[in-house]
């Protein structure tokens, strides 16, 4: 059985954070109704809107002589989520270190979606919006566990496609993330009901999401980080993670410790 060569190809569309810097996404200005990763080995035609036949860009990529991915395009593009991944000389630390080589990563916010197209945000600061159309001979898996399980090649039910994309919906997002965080937290028994419990500093309290109604989220201790918890104090609620399109939390997608 032969696993998709350079893993790092297959695991760059996911946020690794170490754990010891925290660090933490800029938010969004609209996120729309779910999350759009999309594979950085191919070509990406762009439409204006989904009836158009011909594209108005494609979205290119390369590699550079340090070894990032260049995305090239001749529009700006501030999506949710660009990274170019790794240089050479940064992926050889990685992996000195232990860890992996973190590979490029683009995800756009979906505005709206249908059997052929993903409308997404292209730009978050001028609200620009684009089409992805869904190709041919591409799969569009709707949760990121099963891309792993087709990742491998010649692996009894894998059904390996290097034409991939993940289309999550915040809900299969949020509760599948390491953590969430909040400031000015407060954690409600029920969506806008008595208050269970507030922080009204700054201490650092990873939760886990168990589930999603509209504009709240129920939370938990993140796993394995009960540490960061007070033990006399109950935190199990509900709090609020967005306010229309705006989000009002801090994702850590992964952390690699």
């Amino acid at each position: 059985m032969l696993r998709v060569k350079n893993l790092f190809i297959l695991m760059g569309f996911l946020s690794f954070l170490c754990s010891c810097a925290r660090q933490k996404q800029g938010r969004p200005q609209a996120i729309g109704l779910g999350l759009l990763t999309v594979n950085t080995q191919y070509p990406i035609p762009l439409y204006k809107n989904e009836a158009d036949d011909l594209p108005f860009d494609t979205l290119k990529f390369e590699i550079g002589k340090s070894g990032k991915t260049l995305f090239l395009s001749g529009i700006e593009l501030q999506p949710y989520l660009i990274s170019e991944g790794d240089s050479d000389e940064e992926g050889e630390e990685h992996l000195k270190m232990g860890l992996v080589r973190f590979g490029p990563e683009l995800k756009f916010a979906v505005v709206d979606t249908g059997e052929k197209f993903f409308r997404v945000i292209g730009n978050q600061a001028n609200m620009n919006e684009f089409v992805i159309k869904k190709a041919p001979g591409a799969v569009y898996y709707s949760e990121e566990r099963m891309l792993y399980d087709n990742s491998c090649i010649n692996c009894p039910g894998s059904k390996y496609n290097p034409r991939w994309y993940v289309f999550e919906t915040w809900e299969r997002y949020l509760k599948r993330v390491e953590f969430i965080t909040k400031d000015s937290l407060v954690i409600y028994e029920v969506p806008d009901g008595k208050v269970l419990f507030e922080l009204k500093d700054q201490t650092f309290l990873p939760f886990a999401v168990t589930d999603v109604k509209g504009d709240w989220i129920k939370v938990k201790k993140g796993f394995g980080r009960e540490s960061n918890f007070d033990t006399g104090k109950y935190y199990d609620g509900w709090i609020k993670w967005r306010e229309g399109t705006h989000l009002l939390i801090d994702i850590t997608e992964r952390t690699y410790e």
